[in-house]
């Protein structure tokens, strides 16, 4: 009995004590994440989601890691002026708790990759 209280407290632990991960990437349209990574959460930190839009159209997303340099601060609606961007910053300490951004499609990525050299041969001529 001793031994399963035992086993059963330090697995406990154990899981408390686990490193708690971010994810890490540029997000951007029609490519979805680029560079995706995880980043392990310093101790007191948080991972942060900030989302850039020009007007209502989304720019891109940049998810990382708080750091001691750049901690998470939470912003709704910050604006830029000279360039008219909007960012809006969320954080969150739970692991892999900001929101991954999902892989580009095959697909989508041939389309977008075909129109570009469409846009391309049609420049040249």
């Amino acid at each position: 009995m001793k031994s399963l209280l035992l086993f059963t407290l330090s697995a406990l632990l154990g899981w408390v004590s686990a490193d708690i991960r971010c994810h890490s990437c540029y997000k951007v349209p029609v490519l979805g994440c680029v560079d995706r990574q995880s980043c392990r959460l310093e101790p007191g930190h948080q991972c942060l989601t900030t989302n850039v839009y020009l007007g209502k159209m989304w720019v891109f997303s940049n998810l990382r890691c708080g750091t001691p340099e750049e901690p998470c601060h939470e912003a709704i609606n910050q604006t830029n002026h000279k360039l008219g961007l909007i960012y809006n910053t969320t954080c969150c300490s739970k692991d892999n708790c900001n929101s991954l951004a999902p892989r580009p499609t095959a697909a989508l990525t041939v389309v977008f990759l075909t129109s570009l050299a469409g846009l391309g041969l049609w420049l040249l001529h």
